[in-house]
């Protein structure tokens, strides 16, 4: 192995970026991967449409995300940002565009063209792919340099992850994943699912104690998915605001204007466009009185009471809580995501303690951990080259 090399452990967004960084850089790359093909959790997320990154300030950008602290996350992004991030992509040849949520998708909305691309660009740079490896622990240095562990987290995972074991034994405190961004269990009535399982809640707003969230949830027979439940889903009371562009007093006046002789719950359909599930929703989750109340079903329509049971399991989950303690890795300036007590194992990804929602934040946090990450090892690199010998003048 050169003296310069570097072995890069999983085959995800940050571990795709870092590799990327340092082979640009000229440095040998080795990118292992335990399972028999790449980019597996990159395939899942963009299986429906793959949204890359978000549209927004970097400010509101960076409010989204928990675990390191605002002032390095500013940081990590002077590396990555969103636009450089998204610069990245277009030139490894693909489209990208701003979707109305105000999310960039890559156009042709699935995850597989982007995998092919970046895998051809590494390959171009003489990255040397390994499937089938895992990372065995800290003792099996193979030669490298420099090692980068992108390994991931608890979610979407069919077999338990053994690197948390590993770190555990090397004195590195992990904490126990559970679920971030995942579905909700709420009790609804058999009669409700009949109607409205699969369904979606459109342009809705999810209301609970730790704020609010415009956007659309689909009923499943468990619960409830989608973008607001993944921003705001604990245990615990939660509303839902079936027409938030409307106000209640102008919604009791547009259904008081009715001239038919018809029920609350008709002039409701006739007027307010809801869809098939709310409507349900109306009417299998409230009183007949209020149903025959028009201005306790108003209310009803602006605030609906749902009571969140508990997270879906994390296999299921789009990502997790948990993994390395923070405060295990550096955050020194040039030397950031380096183990404290490895200094030469660098990590990022979902095995940090770090979480963002979905809608883009997820992926470009990962993508711009690994660019810091692969940064961090080019400085350790050249802080630990050998003397050749030979004046610099010569």
């Amino acid at each position: 192995m050169s003296a310069r090399s570097a072995a890069i452990y999983g085959s995800g967004p940050a571990g795709l970026m870092a590799a990327t960084i340092l082979a640009e850089a000229g440095v040998p790359v080795t990118l292992f991967e335990r399972r028999p093909s790449y980019g597996r959790k990159l395939l899942i997320a963009g299986s429906s449409g793959l949204n890359v990154s978000h549209h927004c300030g970097l400010d509101e950008f960076i409010s989204h995300y928990q675990g390191f602290s605002e002032e390095l996350w500013r940081r990590f992004f002077t590396e990555l940002s969103p636009g450089a991030w998204i610069g990245f992509i277009e030139r490894l040849g693909l489209e990208t565009f701003v979707g109305t949520s105000s999310r960039y998708f890559v156009r042709e909305m699935k995850a597989s063209g982007l995998l092919r691309a970046w895998r051809t660009h590494l390959e171009k740079l003489n990255v040397k792919f390994m499937p089938g490896h895992e990372w065995r622990g800290f003792e099996n240095r193979d030669g490298f340099a420099v090692t980068g562990l992108f390994l991931g987290g608890g979610s979407w995972e069919d077999v338990t992850p053994t690197w948390p074991g590993l770190m555990r034994e090397a004195g590195i405190r992990v904490r126990e994943f559970e679920p971030a961004n995942v579905g909700y269990e709420v009790a609804w009535k058999e009669e409700f699912l009949k109607e409205a399982e699969g369904k979606p809640l459109k342009n809705i707003v999810l209301m609970n104690r730790s704020g609010s969230k415009a956007g659309e949830l689909v009923v499943t027979r468990y619960g409830l998915e989608g973008t607001p439940i993944y921003f705001l889903g604990q245990p615990g009371p939660a509303h839902v605001d079936l027409k938030p562009s409307m106000s209640e007093m102008d919604i009791l006046k547009r259904l008081q204007d009715v001239r038919e002789n018809l029920s609350p719950i008709r002039r409701v359909k006739k007027q307010l466009s809801l869809g098939d599930a709310a409507m349900a929703m109306l009417f299998h989750h409230t009183t007949e009185a209020t149903r025959n109340d028009l201005q306790a079903l108003v209310s009803r329509i602006k605030a609906f009471p749902i009571e969140l049971l508990r997270p879906r399991p994390l296999i299921e989950a789009i990502s997790s809580t948990g993994g390395i303690d923070l405060n295990e890795v550096s955050i020194d300036a040039g030397n950031e995501l380096a183990l404290r007590k490895f200094p030469s194992v660098f990590v990022g990804g979902e095995m940090l303690d770090w979480t963002a929602p979905t809608g883009g934040f997820l992926i470009q946090g990962a993508v711009t951990q690994g660019a810091v990450a692969g940064r961090s090892m080019l400085n350790y690199l050249d802080r630990n080259a050998p003397s050749s010998g030979i004046p610099e003048s010569i």
